[in-house]
């Protein structure tokens, strides 16, 4: 599963990584040792046999926007799961994130959010944020602490959650922060 994220001016992900190439309202340098540094051990567990597979973390840059990919193996030949983020303002912006392991490994899209919680911290960022176009990953994503910039959508989820079989009026995608 591939899940795509926009800013709130409709700019493709392209355009988002085009227009943040040059910025500088960020403090780059701290953001490029924040990616620098290893931070903690990330796992994931092997569905078929419930063992835990430790991943192992590579980075590419473009501008100041970041390609984090995370690999079962330290040979990165097995890659499990790719993000990209920007330091945008005082936040850490995720802009995509891929779990290309789900059939086969459970824990990675948890894993890419603590990478990118360690990344935003490491760089001295007040928050982490995207901009959910998907239902299913906005409940997982409120799962991991992101709410909604609109509190309606918020109560909107956690009926939601409490209920399972509740059928919501409101579209619960949209900008989330945590």
């Amino acid at each position: 599963m591939r899940t795509n994220y926009n800013n709130a001016y409709g700019q493709s992900v392209d355009q988002q990584r085009d227009a943040l190439a040059g910025t500088s309202g960020a403090d780059m340098t701290a953001f490029t040792a924040a990616l620098a540094a290893e931070g903690p051990t990330s796992f994931a567990v092997e569905k078929r046999t419930g063992e835990s597979v430790r991943l192992h973390r590579a980075s590419s840059n473009f501008g100041n926007v970041q390609n984090l990919s995370l690999f079962s193996d330290a040979s990165q030949h097995n890659k499990v799961g790719t993000m990209t983020v920007a330091p945008v303002r005082d936040s850490l912006r995720i802009l995509t994130i891929e779990n290309v392991g789900r059939s086969r490994y459970k824990g990675v899209g948890t894993a890419m959010i603590e990478v990118a919680d360690h990344i935003r911290e490491s760089a001295g960022l007040s928050t982490l944020s995207l901009l959910s176009q998907d239902e299913g990953a906005s409940e997982f994503f409120y799962k991991k602490g992101f709410r909604f910039t609109d509190e309606d959508k918020n109560a909107e989820m956690r009926t939601l959650i409490s209920n399972p079989r509740y059928a919501s009026d409101e579209i619960l995608m949209g900008e989330m922060e945590r």
